[in-house]
């Protein structure tokens, strides 16, 4: 699955459930499931607020 195509759709229906994104792209929910948490998209409730967070491919080594 690729990355951007599942990041637009994230961010144009960020309060699609997990099976209505399967839908969508023709896979299993588990399979989303797996795809947002291999691109490290997580969705924060902070009171009635949804927030997309994207994680950096990228991370500093702590020393």
């Amino acid at each position: 699955m690729d990355e951007n195509i599942l990041l637009k759709d994230v961010e144009e229906f960020f309060d699609d459930y997990q099976w209505e994104r399967a839908n969508t792209f023709n896979v299993t929910q588990s399979a989303i499931h797996y795809a947002l948490k291999c691109f490290s998209i997580t969705f924060k409730r902070f009171g009635f607020t949804l927030k997309l967070v994207k994680k950096n491919a990228k991370t500093s080594a702590k020393k």
